[in-house]
This record gives structure tokens, sequence and C-alpha cells, in this order.
């Protein structure tokens, strides 16, 4: 028909097949969540009004007797693309052509974006095999095909390599930076991306499974704004130096701790009977409180590991005022004394408020709580990135300090929070030591153990990366402070908290909509001990363009969220 648009997908069965676990597939017969992959492309088609689809197979695979179609779909498996009438059947329309190279996973939505004679690529482009969505005029794809001569197999191939020359001088439809996490055509050629896709498939339980496994955002594809890293380090020199000893650090049995704490001790000073080395600092607070059984008094809001494994009635929290969130040393010893906690923990610079104590009031605080008696535990694992931050750790003070312990983690810094490595210092060996026999036998992996040597080879470019870090946060924070009615809490690592104007949605329904709408991964604090704990969002600084797309992000769903109660969204 004169004026319509038909889809031909142009089929690749030379590429190796897809093994999962469940057995090996052509990548366009790959199960997602149960049903192939191409069948979900053909009726993303026909919910687009696309009925007219053709398969071109550049090999005779049967695809047709393996794979079923929707009834309503008219469908023409092009098996004998060996043969010249192949350019003849591509010519023969007068309207759009969709021309859907391999099988890249898309919505139907996406195909609106899609103009006549632009396309959008796959994130796994190639230019021998543009994967990817073209919309093509009649006469655009008449000029990209050769002419119909020649021995049958020599017209397929030049024919297919015609037209990928044809389609990579298209314009795209939309820029790569334009296009959010979960819009993005994906390329499926393996395992890996198979998980990817049945991840975005899944709507219906997205936000469900975000919020009940954290991590994992290399298999998610979403913009993740939550997890604290340095996204300055590492340089790529440093994977390719990892890479010259994966094998051997892959197949030996990582070193135990008593191996380990000679290299953290070399990197802090420290005697490695000071330390103990964990997958986490999580890890060493489980190992920690196995220890000591302690009643905490914390500041709140801060990071929830330190109160998680406890029962209520051990744990006090110390409220902190708004705006800034700042802790007065003084009155919150008071408040541990009170309260009977023979514990305070002070995490500096604080998570979420990302605000430091000065190294005097830390040094005051351990000793007047050691004078009466009870511990203190400082979280450092975000004092890098202050401009000043180091000269306020307190990590020197753990010899002279009996009641003072240090935990750090050491993957934000270093950019690499899969490899799960912290340490813990206190001045005291019976209690390290009692730590270390709470922690399993080989607790760090060998990645994790290679990374520490590796890391003394990157120093300059650490400094480099905070410093720039440092620029990036500045920006990020001017950037969101022209969204209204958004109050910015001057940080000083790499998140930042904000508050969320009164006549706006939740933070928990603001995190919701910036899932399922625009593939935005935030950290809303309705958990944390504080007030209005349901006004406030922690925002991960990450790219440039990343900060800028997500302050835009804020600015359109604040302005709509203002007019639009949750009842009707």
């Amino acid at each position: 028909m004169v004026g319509t648009t038909r889809a031909v997908f142009i089929l690749d069965f030379r590429t190796p097949k897809i093994h999962l676990w469940s057995g090996s597939y052509d990548a366009p017969l790959v199960p997602i969540s149960g049903q192939p992959l191409l069948d979900r492309l053909v009726n993303a088609c026909s919910e687009n009004g696309i009925e007219d689809v053709a398969l071109v197979e550049n090999l005779s695979s049967g695809i047709s007797e393996r794979f079923c179609l929707q009834d309503s779909t008219n469908t023409l498996s092009w098996r004998d693309a060996h043969h010249s009438d192949l350019i003849e059947r591509l010519r023969d329309h007068e309207g759009d052509t969709l021309l859907i190279w391999g099988t890249p996973l898309f919505d139907s939505e996406v195909l609106d974006g899609i103009d006549t004679d632009s396309g959008l690529r796959a994130s796994a482009w190639r230019p021998d095999a543009p994967t990817g969505i073209y919309r093509l005029s009649a006469d655009v794809l008449r000029n990209f095909l050769p002419e119909s001569h020649g021995a049958a197999s020599d017209v397929r191939s030049q024919t297919l390599s015609t037209l990928a020359v044809g389609l990579s001088g298209l314009e795209m439809a939309l820029p790569a930076d334009e296009l959010n996490a979960g819009s993005e055509l994906l390329d499926i050629r393996d395992g890996v991306d198979a998980s990817i896709a049945e991840f975005r498939c899944d709507k219906e339980n997205l936000l469900r499974r975000l919020e009940t496994s954290v991590g994992g955002y290399w298999r998610k594809p979403i913009a993740e704004h939550m997890l604290l890293c340095n996204t300055r380090f590492p340089p790529t020199a440093f994977y390719d130096r990892l890479a010259t000893r994966l094998e051997g650090v892959l197949t030996c049995y990582p070193s135990q701790q008593i191996d380990i704490v000679s290299v953290v001790g070399a990197m802090t000073s420290q005697q490695p009977d000071f330390i103990a080395v964990g997958n986490g600092v999580t890890d060493l607070i489980q190992a920690l409180y196995s220890v000591l059984n302690p009643t905490i008094a914390i500041p709140t809001p801060t990071f929830a590991g330190f109160q998680t494994p406890l029962d209520e009635e051990r744990k006090n929290n110390f409220v902190l005022a708004p705006p800034y969130f700042d802790l007065d040393v003084r009155a919150f010893l008071e408040f541990a004394t009170a309260t009977g906690a023979d514990t305070a923990i002070v995490v500096n610079p604080n998570n979420p408020t990302g605000r430091l104590v000065d190294y005097a009031d830390v040094a005051w605080l351990a000793e007047a709580l050691g004078s009466r008696g009870r511990r203190l535990i400082v979280d450092e694992s975000f004092i890098d990135f202050p401009a000043d931050g180091r000269s306020n750790s307190v990590e020197n003070l753990v010899q002279s300090c009996g009641n003072l312990i240090v935990v750090k983690s050491l993957g934000k810094v270093f950019g690499l929070g899969g490899i799960r490595l912290a340490y813990l210092l206190a001045g005291d060996p019976a209690l390290v030591a009692a730590v270390r026999r709470k922690l399993p036998l080989w607790n760090i992996n060998g990645i994790a153990e290679y990374t520490l040597f590796l890391l003394p080879e990157f120093a300059e470019e650490l400094e480099d990366s905070l410093r720039l870090l440092r620029k990036d946060r500045e920006l990020f924070i001017q950037e969101l402070q022209t969204v209204p009615g958004l109050d910015v809490v001057p940080s000083q690592t790499n998140f930042i908290l904000c508050r969320l104007p009164e006549n706006s949605v939740s933070a928990a329904e603001l995190k919701r909509r910036l899932v399922l709408f625009e593939s935005v991964l935030v950290r809303e604090c309705g958990y944390q001990a504080m007030d209005d704990a349901d006004r406030y969002l922690r925002l991960t600084v990450r790219s440039r363009a990343e900060n800028e797309r997500l302050a835009k992000t804020l600015r359109r769903t604040l302005s709509h969220s203002s007019t639009v109660s949750e009842t009707n969204v």
C-alpha cells in the first residue's frame, strides 16, 4: 500500500550463538523472559501500527519453521535472500521502510523518535554490521541498493555491504548523550546482554528489583546516581596493568589477612598489628560488633550500615539540625553519656550530608569519650574528597588513643566499588586480633589484593582525579541550584544532599518517577532518622554530562510534579 510503513529485519545467523545455562540460541531467537527476542521486536512494530513485516536472512536458517508470529502480522520470510530478486523486493515499496539491522532490543515508543532518513544505532555499534533501526524513504533506500545483476551470492553480499555503507552516513535521530539508559538500543550478543534485556523488559517489577538488590549496575541499564565512587578514577592504563596478571590472580587462592595487612600497613604508615582488612566497611562493622556487642550513639542522618545490625534498644540517634546538619561534638558527647552508650560513631565526612568535622573537634571528642570509658568509631571513607580532607583524618591518633577505631572503604576513593576492600585501624592489637578471627579466612578476593599493589603506580592520576571531581561537584551544585525550590546542602564530598520543594511529591515518589520514566536511579532518604526524611534526595557526582542531564531532568520533573498529585500518576 502506497504511503504505509513497512519493517524489514536484516537477520545475521553467521554470528556466534548466545550460550545460556538453559541452552544455546541464535541471537534472534534468544529467550527474553520466556519469549523469543524477534517475537518481541515484531510485536513492538505491530504496537506502532506496522503490520507489513519482512525477515531477510543471510543464511537459510529455517527461521520460518522455528518462529511463530501473531496471526495479524503479514510477514514474508525471504529465505531466498541468495537470489538476485532480493534487490527488487527491497525496491518494491513506495512508503517508508524501517530497516532493522540485527535484533537490537527496542520498545515501540522508540520508533516514533526516528524521522525519515535518519537512524538510531545500537550501543554496540560496529561499522561492518550497523546494528540499529533506520527509517528510509523509498528514494533513499533505492539509492543505497546496488544494481541487480551478477551471481546470486555476489548480489546478496553486495546488497548487504552496500546498505551498510549507506546507513553509516545517515544522521542519527538522537545523539547518544540524549538517550536515557532505558531507551538506547541494545545489541544482544551474549548472556549478559540477555540479562540486561530481561531487566529492561520487566517494567512492572523494575522499581522493586532496584530497591531489593543494590548494586550490579554494570548489567542494569539505569543511569545510577546512587553509589558513591570516584568517577574520575582509575584511568584506562590501570585496567591494562590489571589484565597482565589476571590469569594468575583468578586461578590462585588470594592471600590471607597476615599478608594483606602488611600492604595496607605500608599504605597507611601503620603497624600491621593495628589493621584488619574487610570485604567492605560493612564486613568490618559486623565483625567489630560481634566482638564489642555495643550500644551506640550516632548522629543522624548518616550511613545506615552502623545501625542496621543492632536491635533498637542498642542504638541512640542524635538527630542533626537542618539545614546543614553540622555536628556539635560537645552536645553529642553529652548525648552519648546521657543515653548510656558505650560507643559513639562519627562518619566524617558524613553520608548523606557531605559535611566535614574538623580534626580538632574529632580529636577532642575521642579524648573526652575515652576519659568517660567510651569508644569512638570514625568512618573516614570519604576523607579524601574534600580539598583539606586528609589533614582532618584522625588515623594518626589510633596509637595514642586506645579508645579510637577508624574504618575506611578503599573502593570509594579509588572508584572501584566492585573490589569490596576496606580496613580497620585501632591501637589495641588484642581488639584487632579478635576482629580478624570473626572474618572469613579468605575474605579479600585476588583482584582486590592485586589492586593494592597497582595503586601506587597511579598516585598522580588519583590526585588529578580528585581535583577534577571537586570541580565537577561545584558545577553540579550550581546546576542543582537552578532547580526551582530545591534546597542544596553545600557538600565537601562526591555526593550532594538536596531538600525537595514543599509543593512537590515525596522523595520516594520522585524516585519512582525517575526510574520508570527517565531511567535514572537516585537515593531517597526516607529511611533516615531525621526530620522530614521523605523530602530529601542524595545525588552522586558523576560525569559533567550526566550531572547536567540529571539537573535538567529534575527541573522538568519537579516542575510537573508540583502541579500533579501523586494519586493522578
